[in-house]
């Protein structure tokens, strides 16, 4: 297995977004920035992240998974290192 790439996530964030336009922001933001600030990042987004992540990877996000991703604020880099671990993928991001 790999680990997740940004440039996927960002296109399954946009993707899973009921506005997409309001998601592109998520397109070029660095990854480290915490997405409240970037895009409208309301519960419909976050569903619709969590429904694209398990479809595209094959993985059950769970209330302690998102928890952990969510806490001080979501960015690019927490959500593919939640996916990671969750796929057992054990390189380590920065």
């Amino acid at each position: 297995m790999t680990m997740v790439e940004i440039a996927e996530l960002r296109t399954l964030i946009v993707e899973a977004a009921p506005d997409a336009e309001q998601a592109a922001p998520a397109l070029t933001c660095a990854e480290e920035a915490l997405l409240d600030g970037v895009i409208p990042f309301s519960s419909v987004i976050v569903l619709g992240v969590i429904v694209a992540v398990e479809d595209r990877y094959g993985i059950r996000v769970t209330k302690r998974m998102l928890q952990d991703a969510l806490a001080g604020g979501a960015t690019l880099q927490k959500l593919a290192q939640m996916i990671d671990r969750a796929r057992g993928v054990a390189e380590a991001r920065r």
